[in-house]
């Protein structure tokens, strides 16, 4: 394992800009918009929940970075090349479901790109040849399940919460 410094700076990156996002959000003002809910309601939740979540993301990550010593690891050229294929693999995912988008509707191409998106990470990361089969089998149940939950999921808020509609 290497030690990469990556992570943690990330999740006080995530901190940082949720706690201003946070501030942010108090300036936007006070008035009725749709039910009882203010304009900063959502930005408020959303980057509280952020800044909430990325506490115990930050204290594992520096955990993990701190522990780690001079194991075997991959050589810092192979670690890079994975990392730029991830960002492409990631980019033309993107284009792809912005192309998809409305065609499909936002429940297919979102589960489909989130999906995609979870698979293809773990194969390139290289801990798809680690696996074996079951855990290959537990891996892609894992990302059905949750490209169908997330996607049913905020399709659902949007549509009959926030009175948002998404293409079916």
């Amino acid at each position: 394992m290497q030690r990469d410094i990556g992570k943690p700076l990330f999740d006080l990156f995530l901190l940082i800009a949720s706690a201003a996002a946070f501030v942010a959000a108090t300036a936007l003002p006070e008035i009725e918009i749709v039910g009882d809910l203010s304009p900063a309601f959502f930005p408020k939740l959303l980057s509280g929940l952020i800044f909430l979540f990325a506490i115990p993301c930050l204290i594992k990550d520096f955990r993990e970075w701190w522990m780690v010593r001079s194991v075997a690891s991959p050589t810092p050229q192979v670690v890079k090349v994975r990392s730029v294929a991830q960002w492409l693999f990631v980019v033309l995912l993107l284009v792809g479901y912005m192309l998809a988008f409305e065609r499909l509707g936002y429940i297919i191409s979102t589960a489909s790109f989130t999906f995609c998106c979870v698979l293809g990470l773990v194969i390139l990361s290289g801990v798809w040849g680690e696996q074996t089969m079951a855990q290959r089998g537990k891996s892609v149940l894992g990302a059905l399940v949750f490209a169908a939950v997330l996607a049913v999921a905020v399709f659902y808020v949007f549509n009959n919460l926030f009175e948002i509609p998404l293409p079916a």
